[in-house]
């Protein structure tokens, strides 16, 4: 399971250094996507595969599958960690999410996020944790 956070860089060939920690976990080849353009999901392949089985599952021409499917194939590359744990992250995806430098990557149990440093920050301050929240999640038993 992958847990916690680390900040990482992302160098001039625009590949993202996996934490040692999150690379012990992960396979060789890994699909890197997003569903909404802010940030990156690295899913290991196996993982990936999995889920995306749903989508040959009826109904298969539903429109949110649609949806979902172009933008994660737009914003997706299947990749391989090269020996030094280094993956790439695609073009439109480093673009819109604002991906360069330093950024943090989150473990969230079966694959990566990485978020622009800024971001994240701003997202988390804008956005914190509300009693609401926390009653819905009592309601889903954590």
């Amino acid at each position: 399971m992958l847990f916690g956070s680390f900040p990482v860089t992302i160098d001039e060939k625009f590949r993202l250094k996996i934490p040692a920690k999150f690379r012990r976990e992960l396979p060789e080849a890994v699909y890197v996507t997003s569903d909404d353009g802010s940030c990156a999901h690295i899913y290991p392949m196996p993982v990936w595969e999995r889920f995306a089985q749903k989508f040959l599952e009826p109904p298969r021409m539903d429109p949110a599958k649609h949806k979902y499917q172009e933008i994660t194939s737009y914003y997706g590359l299947v990749t391989e960690m090269d020996p030094q744990g280094r993956v790439l992250i695609p073009h439109p995806l480093r673009e819109d999410a604002e991906l360069a430098g330093e950024v943090m990557v989150f473990g969230r149990q079966d694959h990566l996020v990485v978020w622009n440093n800024e971001r994240i920050r701003k997202r988390l301050k804008e956005s914190p944790l509300t009693n609401e929240d926390r009653e819905r999640l009592a309601q889903l038993g954590f």
